[in-house]
């Protein structure tokens, strides 16, 4: 327990301005989450279908169950953290005891058992219910740690940037070298289970020390009333639920969790079946998270000046715009790069690849992609040089080809064409507004605990947390099983080239839905009324009242 001369100077010191050392240790706590989560977000629905093998439908069904559950423990698990008392405090323990069993739920779950139908779905439900529970177990208290270090208003809001800016960081890694390690720890072949596997284990190891600094480099600053402890969890609820300023930022996550699961797990697909360069996701997916990583860092030095609220809403706006001007991008008329998925014989054509004719006089060189890292490749040349090429057992390479003319002119089918630079521009302004939003909305969640602290007299803070988290991965679940339940009843066929009504509904999850979710997104704002000037005026008036 803490005393009361301890309690009284913590209390003092909760406008405290924090050192670099602990913004950027308690950021490196999501990086370390972000080693799960990003794995989750971007490629677990497609693990689960192309890798392990389960049917769309029935990983629809498995993910929003599991989901559900998970989403039901938030509410149990910060109630419990709001009531413990350890001489660390109440939060920074969790990282310790919940790392370990958490990083063995993380491989388990990346684990491919020979089983039939039945039984992989059953493993499925179990693992991945046990990995949600586990990161619920850290991830909860540590989201509340945010809201423990300082009060200050802009303080909170530089130390979310911090957090996001490493959450990111470390997205961008997952979205751009899973692709890569999966092939690489697969001897060759990215749909290899062993090598999903390994990759997950890496990613583990690295998250378990990152939770390790984070707990040694923080300190908790704001500590609740001696008689909240003694309290029914279920008083601390009632309160959220009668908060005005709580229940939009709830609906707000809800629907904004949707729309980022669309567009995060629809883009494997995007671009396997429409853009047809599955070669290109890594890229696609690690410039994504730069661009939020960009939007996190710049939303500390932008709310100095808007207000959260209103900068919120027009960047919602702008979502919802570049989205619907995304849906009009046509499917490229070339590829120009083939990315072998079978292990059979391929033949194929230079005219194809580039788009024009042969000519008399041309020559061609035929080149196989090694990749090094994300969009660090090397190009090997082979040794064929006519205007076919025939690969025998060629599954897991990437193949392009170099036209020489006779006036000395080149022309690279590996060069990107129109459509996919706008894909990829459009993608890196959507990623820039919406890394705004973290930062944000987590600075809200913080503001939020103060307002019910100064109205009601009760601190709730990880209730405060587990409560929006809930409505967060319950849009998760909504959106999964969204897209999964489209693709199944639009026919869907795993590893089989998709057309018509299938191809459409990928396209619009990866585009125009989302921009509606992030419309909706704006319109909940609405109808939030705490303002920074008097979260300002809580904490002054909170400080006061603890001196």
């Amino acid at each position: 327990m803490v005393n009361t001369q301890e309690s009284h100077a913590i209390n003092n010191d909760r406008l405290a301005k924090l050192r670099l050392r602990e913004r950027i240790g308690y950021g490196l706590g999501d990086a370390g989450f972000n080693f799960y989560w990003a794995i989750i977000g971007s490629y677990l629905v497609f693990f689960y279908t192309d890798v392990f093998g389960i049917g769309a439908a029935a990983a629809a069904t498995m993910v929003t169950v599991t989901k559900v559950i998970d989403a039901i423990t938030d509410p149990i698990i910060g109630g419990i953290a709001d009531r413990t008392n350890t001489r660390w405090g109440k939060f920074r323990p969790y990282l310790l005891w919940g790392a370990l069993p958490m990083m063995g739920a993380g491989v388990l779950t990346m684990s491919t058992p020979d089983l039939d139908e039945t039984g992989k779905l059953i493993w499925a439900y179990a693992t991945y219910s046990l990995l949600m529970l586990c990161y619920t177990v850290l991830n909860m208290p540590y989201n509340s740690l945010s809201a423990v270090l300082t009060g200050n208003v802009q303080e909170r809001n530089t130390l979310n940037s911090t957090r996001f800016f490493f959450a990111y960081f470390s997205s961008i890694i997952v979205g751009a070298a899973t692709p890569e390690l999966a092939e690489y720890f697969g001897d060759g072949d990215r749909y290899s289970a062993k090598g999903w596997q390994l990759t997950m284990a890496v990613y583990a190891v690295i998250a378990s020390c990152l939770f390790i600094v984070t707990f040694l480099t923080t300190r908790e600053r704001i500590q609740p009333a001696a008689h909240q402890e003694k309290t029914n969890p279920l008083n601390d609820l009632k309160d959220l639920f009668v908060c005005r300023p709580w229940m939009i930022l709830f609906v707000l996550a809800l629907v904004f969790m949707i729309a980022m699961t669309l567009r995060g797990s629809s883009a494997a697909y995007y671009f396997r079946y429409f853009v047809e360069r599955p070669d290109l996701l890594g890229n696609y997916i690690g410039l994504q998270m730069a661009g939020l990583m960009v939007g996190a860092m710049m939303a500390s030095t932008v709310t100095k000046y808007i207000d959260k609220r209103k900068l919120m809403m027009w960047l919602m706006c702008v979502v919802a715009v570049l989205s619907i001007a995304f849906t009009f991008v046509p499917k490229p008329d070339r590829h120009g790069v083939v990315d072998i998925t079978v292990n059979e014989a391929v033949q194929l054509d230079a005219q194809t690849l580039l788009g024009s004719a042969h000519e008399d006089g041309d020559r061609y060189q035929w080149l196989r992609h090694d990749k090094i890292f994300w969009i660090i490749k090397e190009r090997v040349p082979l040794a064929e040089t006519g205007a076919g090429l025939t690969l025998e057992n060629a599954k897991g390479q990437v193949i392009s080809v170099i036209r020489t003319r006779v006036n000395g002119s080149e022309q690279d089918s590996a060069d990107l064409p129109g459509e996919i630079i706008w894909m990829f521009a459009l993608n890196i302004l959507i990623s820039i507004a919406l890394g705004f939003k973290p930062p944000i909305t987590w600075a809200m969640y913080a503001d939020v605990a103060d307002y019910n602290e100064w109205k009601n007299g009760r601190r709730a803070t990880a209730m405060t947390f587990a409560a929006t988290t809930f409505s967060q991965k319950i849009g998760s679940a909504v959106g999964s099983a969204l897209m999964l339940s489209v693709l199944a009843v639009m026919g869907y066929q795993a590893g089989q080239m998709q057309a018509g009504a299938s191809l459409d509904s990928i396209v619009y999850m990866q585009t125009i839905v989302p921009g509606m979710f992030a419309l909706l997104t704006a319109l909940s704002l609405v109808f939030y009324n705490l303002t920074d000037k008097q979260v300002e005026n809580i904490q002054h008036e909170l400080s006061s009242r603890n001196n």
